[in-house]
């Protein structure tokens, strides 16, 4: 399977808002221009490996999760509905959500479901 660059590009872009990280902050980090990242995030360019290894470290995800779609075969849950919604909350909304499904689990196993 080869990889979307469209749907990695987006989650760069989706993941380093969440970080609130500026293209030129997250070009600084990883060592290439904002312009070059600024390709990356539209397809117009395709990363190196070792980018998206930089990439990944930056915004402290797993390459599995920048990747997910282009795996036939992965540990991550980043396409996971759940997933998909803690990215779109900001950091208090994720801490609020993290912590109800921590105190539903046991719940949910004790009823057996």
């Amino acid at each position: 399977m080869a990889i979307n660059y469209e749907n990695l590009g987006e989650r760069i872009s989706k993941l380093r808002g969440n970080k609130k990280l500026s293209q030129e902050e997250l070009a600084s980090i990883i060592n290439v221009t904002r312009e070059t990242l600024a390709r990356l995030e539209t397809a117009k360019r395709k990363p190196s490996l070792d980018t998206i290894v930089e990439i990944a470290n930056a915004l402290e995800v797993s390459v599995d999760d920048l990747l997910v779609d282009s795996l036939k075969h992965s540990s991550s849950t980043a396409d996971t509905e759940l997933h998909k919604l803690l990215l779109e909350c900001n950091q208090v909304e994720e801490e609020i959500l993290v912590e109800l499904v921590k105190h539903m689990k046991p719940v949910l196993y004790r009823l057996g479901i």
